[in-house]
């Protein structure tokens, strides 16, 4: 299926698609949404939405930039994404990155988003730990090629 997004059109097949039982924090209408790579060189990703060609979140993987970053998901999200442990997920966390002053970019540690690989169900997660909703990036963070 050829899909509209904020880089442009893009052939996605049905099975690349994220399952979203509750939405986006902010968007519960929105339950479908693909990851699409910013660049071939950048660990920066979009999580776009496909029902709003204009409604995409900058994400990244914790690990590129808190390497000591965990969380603790609870069993009922756990259940509902169709896991027993968490080690069966991937984590990303949702980036803002000020127009024009990439070196203000934070990351949302608090409400991660997790993503079941093998069933592509998905959700934003509010995490057990006191991590910051705004999370400093510094400017050797994988931020430096976006502009």
């Amino acid at each position: 299926m050829k899909l509209m997004t904020r880089l442009g059109p893009v052939d996605i097949e049905a099975d690349e698609i994220l399952h979203f039982p509750a939405g986006i924090i902010g968007f519960p209408q929105y339950r479908r949404y693909i990851i699409l790579d910013h660049d071939a060189d950048s660990p920066v990703k979009w999580l776009q939405a496909v029902e709003k060609e204009d409604l995409a979140f900058p994400i990244a993987a914790p690990a590129d930039f808190a390497p000591d970053y965990a969380v603790t998901i609870s069993a009922e999200d756990l259940s509902a994404l169709g896991v027993e442990s968490g080690a069966d997920l991937r984590a990303f966390v949702i980036l803002t990155i000020p127009r024009g002053a990439p070196d203000r970019a934070t990351a949302n540690l608090r409400a991660p988003v997790v993503v079941n690989p093998d069933t592509r169900m998905a959700m934003q997660v509010l995490t057990e730990e006191d991590h910051p909703i705004r999370y400093p990036l510094t400017a050797a963070s994988p931020l430096e090629c976006v502009q």
